[in-house]
């Protein structure tokens, strides 16, 4: 999930090349209603700063709806807030936008353990 769309397109080009299956969304509500409608999702990787819905809102939804996914932020607005936020929301692993490709790649076999 990211409002990015050059974003949303590197991330979805370098996960499946990691031999992921990708569901990329750029709009808060489409990504609640995927993460719902879908039967089974390993992992959220979400930005923070996005409208109407931010980030923390979908991992809030996220969390209640499926406990035990694996959750990685990707966001150039990471403060100790949004940080302790995200983590008593379940986010194991940050990214600092701009990021590196080894770094995300390195955060989301980390958080998938």
């Amino acid at each position: 999930m990211d409002d990015e769309t050059d974003v949303l397109e590197t991330l979805s080009v370098l996960l499946r090349s990691e031999g992921h299956e990708v569901v990329a969304v750029s709009e808060g509500m489409e990504a609640m209603k995927k993460v719902r409608s879908m039967e089974h999702f390993d992992l959220l990787v979400s930005d923070i700063r996005m409208a109407p819905i931010d980030g923390l809102e979908l991992l809030e939804y996220a969390r209640k709806d499926r406990p035990a996914l694996a959750i990685v932020v990707i966001s150039a607005y990471l403060d100790d807030e949004v940080i302790r936020r995200a983590e008593e929301l379940g986010c194991s692993q940050f990214i600092r936008k701009p990021f590196k490709l080894e770094d995300v790649i390195f955060a989301i076999h980390k958080a998938l353990r």
